[in-house]
C-alpha cells in the first residue's frame, strides 16, 4: 500500500534520505499525484512596503497536499528583491522533484524561471528583472518539513535610472458595449483622460450583449518604443482586468486578432512619457455560437459578395459556405483581373460568424451581405 506506515517504509524512507538526499519511487509520487488533488492556497501581494508569506502553518511543519501560489506585483519602474530566512526546510530530492519551490521572473507559470529549490539550505536572494515574481510552493502526501518565510521588497528599476520616479497615473477607464464598436488610444486625449505628457495606463472595458462572445480585430497599430514591453504595450484580458486572465500582449511590431471566450474584454494600454505616440485601433464584434450544445449545427449558406482591389478592379460572384460551432468555412470562387492572383480560382476562409459583415485582407476588402 503507498500509504501503509509500516516500519519497513519508513525505516527505508529514512535510511534513502540519509545517504542521497534524493528520493521516493516515482511510482508511488505519481500514484499519490493522480489519486489525489493538492488543496489550494497562496495570495496576491502588491504591499508598498513590502512585505513577508510563509508555507502554511510555519514553522511548524506543512500540511501534505499542498500547491501555493504567491505572486508579488511591484509598482511601475520598480524591481523585486525576494529573500528566504534561514530557518527553512522543504523535504530534499532529486531535482527538487517532489516538495519544493519555484520562482519564475513574471507573473505567470510560464515565465521564465529562475530556479526550484528544496532541501535544507535557503534559496539565495533573488531578483526580478521588472515588476512579477511568480512563486509555487508544492508539497505531496508524505514527508513534510518546517516549510520557509520569505520577504520582499521593492528596489528602483535599472532600466529607468534615468526617468527618475513615475508620477502618480491618471485615472483612464472606458465602458464600451454593444454589438460592434471601434476602440482607440486617441479616446485619451479626445475624452481629456490625460495630458500628451503623462504617462498612461488606461482600459477599454467593453461588455457583449447576453450570452455573447467577443471578436476582436486590430485596424491600427504601432508602439513608439517597440519591443520595450516595460515602456509600452497593449494587452488584451478575457473576463476581467486580472493578470491571471491575460489573453495576449503586444509590444512588438505586429499585434494579431483575439477571439475571446467570455462577453467582458479588457482593453489595456500602458506608454510611459517617453511613448505617448504609441497607437492603436480595434474593431470589437459580438456574435453567438450557434447550434446545440453536443449537436453542432451544419447549414450550408449563400452569400453574395463584391471584392474591391487596391489596383482598381472588382469582382463578383457567389459564396458557399459550412456553417459549424459558430465558425464560417467560406469557398469564394474569384474571377481576377489577370495581373492579381491570375494563377487562384478560390479562396478558403475560416472566420467567426461575427464577423462576416467585415473581412479584411492585406490586398484586398470583402464585403459579405445578404446572409440568408
Amino acid at each position: 500500500m503507498i500509504y501503509g506506515r509500516s516500519l519497513f517504509h519508513i525505516v527505508a524512507s529514512l535510511i534513502i534520505l540519509h545517504l542521497s538526499g534524493a528520493t521516493k519511487q516515482g511510482t508511488e509520487k505519481q500514484s499519490t499525484s493522480e489519486t489525489q488533488k493538492s488543496v489550494q492556497c497562496g495570495s496576491w501581494t502588491k504591499h508598498a512596503d513590502g512585505g513577508v508569506f510563509t508555507s502554511p502553518n510555519y514553522p511548524s511543519k506543512y500540511p501534505p497536499d499542498r500547491e501555493c501560489i504567491y505572486i508579488i506585483e511591484a509598482a511601475p519602474r520598480q524591481c523585486i528583491e525576494l529573500y528566504f530566512d534561514e530557518k527553512y526546510s522543504i523535504e530534499p530530492s532529486w531535482e527538487c522533484k517532489f516538495d519544493h519551490i519555484e520562482v519564475r521572473d513574471g507573473p505567470f507559470g510560464f515565465s521564465p524561471i529562475i530556479g526550484r529549490f528544496c532541501g535544507q539550505q535557503n534559496p539565495p536572494v533573488i531578483k526580478s528583472s521588472g515588476r512579477f515574481l511568480w512563486i509555487k510552493f508544492f508539497a505531496d502526501g508524505e514527508l513534510e518539513s518546517m516549510g520557509f518565510s520569505a520577504r520582499y521588497n521593492f528596489t528602483p528599476d535599472p532600466d529607468f535610472k534615468d526617468l527618475g520616479v513615475l508620477k502618480p497615473l491618471p485615472v483612464c477607464e472606458f465602458e464600451m458595449g454593444g454589438p460592434e464598436g471601434i476602440v482607440e488610444s486617441i479616446q485619451i486625449m479626445k475624452e481629456g483622460k490625460a495630458s500628451a505628457s503623462e504617462a498612461v495606463d488606461c482600459k477599454w472595458y467593453i461588455r457583449a450583449p447576453p450570452r455573447s462572445k467577443i471578436y476582436l480585430r486590430f485596424l491600427d497599430y504601432e508602439m513608439q518604443n517597440s519591443n520595450e514591453c516595460k515602456r509600452n504595450f497593449v494587452a488584451v484580458y478575457d473576463g476581467s482586468s486580472s493578470v491571471e486572465d491575460l489573453k495576449a500582449k503586444f509590444c512588438s511590431t505586429v499585434a494579431n486578432d483575439v477571439m475571446l471566450r467570455t462577453g467582458l474584454g479588457v482593453i489595456r494600454m500602458w506608454a510611459d512619457e517617453g511613448s505617448r505616440n504609441s497607437r492603436f485601433q480595434m474593431l470589437f464584434t459580438s456574435f453567438q455560437e450557434r447550434g446545440l450544445k453536443g449537436k453542432p449545427s451544419r447549414r450550408k449558406k449563400k452569400l453574395s459578395w463584391e471584392l474591391e482591389l487596391g489596383g482598381g478592379g472588382v469582382g463578383r460572384g457567389g459564396v458557399e459556405g459550412l456553417e459549424s460551432q459558430g465558425t464560417a468555412w467560406l469557398k469564394l470562387p474569384l474571377s481576377l483581373p489577370h495581373f492579381l492572383f491570375s494563377r487562384l480560382d478560390h479562396l478558403f476562409l475560416m472566420i467567426p460568424l461575427g464577423m462576416l459583415k467585415y473581412i479584411k485582407l492585406p490586398y484586398a476588402k470583402y464585403f459579405l451581405n445578404n446572409f440568408h
